[in-house]
């Protein structure tokens, strides 16, 4: 499955001091004129020498729609032969890097070996890079004749142009699902994680509070914000744009704004906590300010610290940002 691009996240990323930018290699992606059919895929770091495509492809599908704004979601279906050919295959290490772009590409593969030999003499990087793999690949299924069967007596046919067979006789077929509406979000990162959460709310109609949650009537809450199972508001409180995990207590004056709480959190008397990421089963000291911060799960903030752009975690912890 692949899904349109993630917007930039321009916020401040708790405990990340500056700017950290990767630069991100595009993915070019080629489909058929239905945009469901896979026919190409290559990361923009593998092509050094320009965008270089079969001939079989070209003929197969004189129409290929390319596009460059779309990621991997890295949801993949898989046929129980392909699942079989990757356990045997100990040598592919990635299904996104290796598996999928093999699978691509032998779809188109010939099937005499004259034709194979004029095909590989196209692009003798991907040759290598099949040959790499132990076993061959075979799809095929117990109900596969009388599929066959059906093929022949039917008239329909997937595509135009020429009096080929359907699929133009190949057994392999790669799809693939892109994601048009509703909300897809690839977290891999701590950014993307907090947008994530920023982005949830929007799926409910109305504040999403579990109903065992006890929310005093004088809590200042925004419609954007999530509150999970067994929690405590107490009065004089303001929560925006948050998510707040199962059985966490928020206790008297406490402000909490763009932030992400996760299970078992308790927030003491007077706490001031902005575009932070607070673990689970964490304790933040009365009067305490943090302000872009990330707590590692069971930490103790100290009473009426002050902590800006910090990561607090444990020496037996270990967290990438």
């Amino acid at each position: 499955m692949l899904m349109s691009k993630a917007h930039e996240f321009t916020e401040t990323v708790p405990g990340q001091k500056g700017k950290k930018k990767t630069a991100e290699q595009r993915d070019f992606v080629g489909v058929d004129q239905s945009g469901q059919r896979l026919l190409f895929m290559a990361n923009e770091a593998d092509l050094e020498d320009g965008l270089s495509i079969r001939k079989s492809v070209i003929r197969k599908h004189p129409r290929m729609h390319i596009k460059t704004g779309l990621v991997d979601a890295h949801l993949y279906c898989l046929k129980k032969a392909v699942v079989d050919f990757l356990s045997e295959n100990k040598s592919i290490s990635s299904i996104r890097g290796e598996l999928v772009p093999y699978l691509v590409r032998k779809q188109f593969s010939k099937t005499t070996n004259s034709e194979k030999i004029k095909d590989d003499c196209e692009d003798q990087t991907q040759k290598k890079s099949d040959s790499s793999t132990e076993h061959e690949l075979f799809i095929s299924s117990r109900d596969e004749p009388l599929l066959q069967r059906a093929q022949e007596l039917s008239c329909w046919n997937d595509h135009r142009g020429d009096m080929s067979e359907a699929y133009h006789g190949g057994k392999l077929r790669c799809y693939v699902h892109i994601m048009e509406q509703g909300l897809c979000c690839r977290v891999n990162t701590l950014a993307a994680y907090i947008e994530a959460n920023r982005l949830a709310p929007k799926l409910f109609e109305e504040p999403a509070v579990h109903p065992s949650t006890v929310i005093s009537e004088r809590c200042q809450m925004g419609s954007d914000s999530i509150i999970g199972a067994l929690c405590q508001v107490a009065d004089k409180t303001s929560i925006k744009r948050c998510t707040i995990g199962n059985s966490t207590t928020v206790k008297e004056k406490v402000k909490v704004a763009n932030s992400i709480i996760m299970h078992g959190v308790t927030i003491e008397e007077g706490c001031n906590i902005q575009g932070s990421v607070i673990c689970s089963n964490a304790v933040i000291g009365r009067g305490a300010d943090l302000k872009y911060c990330l707590v590692g799960n069971g930490q103790r903030i100290e009473p009426e610290a002050e902590r800006t752009n910090e990561v607090i975690v444990g020496t037996d912890q270990l967290m990438e940002i």
